[in-house]
């Protein structure tokens, strides 16, 4: 029976029918995913958190959704998302589980397909606190912080590379509507002044009610999807049960 990947059972072999959306099904062949390609939804529950990696522009943060979706064609010629590399790993990157939106906040990074990055390290969980123009004390996880891009005096960064005290106007919010939705409701925005006042320990994040949809395909490259993607790619149990 016909049904979407967001919708599948898991543990049982897969044949993707058709993907939805000419440049995201596009994007989904690149990395093996086509008509007739076979998956394995898997039953995994994913701890997720920001990683810098280095790429032609110098180092950038990801935040734990962009690094699910970013996925490294390595120097051994294994593929991996970054969410699963370690320090030190290599490679370009071979494309993303995700739309064009995707793409473009990774090009805002300084990072597009085909370049060749380094996995550096995974960031410990933190909390930032800053005042908004001069007025509202706010504090965002280190997700969030990543996804705040501004100018400071020594030129556009991400808010969760600069210093206590350090001059930073907002830019631009590098996130979907619930993130932006989020931050704006904590008053930031393009055109606030962000101060950052302390940089403190936070506390493991992991996906509850937004835990992504996790699926191995035949050559063992683990794919992670938001829910609204998944739906998007239209599969059937494999009658050969291959």
């Amino acid at each position: 029976m016909l049904t979407t990947l967001a919708a599948a059972p898991v543990g049982v072999p897969l044949v993707i029918d058709r993907i939805a959306g000419h440049d995201f099904a596009a994007r989904m062949s690149r990395l093996g995913l086509y008509e007739g390609a076979i998956l394995t939804r898997l039953d995994d529950s994913v701890a997720i958190g920001p990683a810098k990696i280095s790429g032609p522009g110098g180092e950038v943060t990801l935040s734990g959704w962009l690094a699910a979706k970013v996925i490294v064609h390595l120097d051994d010629d294994s593929r991996l998302p970054l969410l699963e590399c370690v320090p030190g790993d290599s490679g370009h990157m071979e494309g993303i589980t995700g739309h064009q939106e995707i793409e473009e906040i990774l090009a805002m990074l300084g990072v597009k397909e085909n370049d060749r990055i380094t996995f550096l390290r995974r960031l410990p969980p933190m909390l930032y606190k800053a005042v908004v123009d001069g007025k509202e004390r706010v504090q965002i996880n280190e997700g969030m912080a990543a996804k705040i891009l501004g100018d400071t005096p020594s030129g556009t960064a991400q808010f969760c590379s600069v210093g206590v005290g350090e001059r930073f106007t907002v830019r631009r919010i590098l996130a979907g509507a619930h993130a932006s939705e989020s931050l704006e409701g904590l008053g930031i925005r393009p055109g606030v002044r962000l101060e950052l006042t302390q940089v403190a320990a936070g506390q493991v994040v992991t996906f509850s009610q937004k835990t992504p949809i996790v699926c191995t395909t035949r050559d063992g490259l683990r794919l992670y999807f938001q829910e609204k993607d998944a739906t998007r790619i239209l599969v059937e149990a494999d009658a050969a049960g291959s």
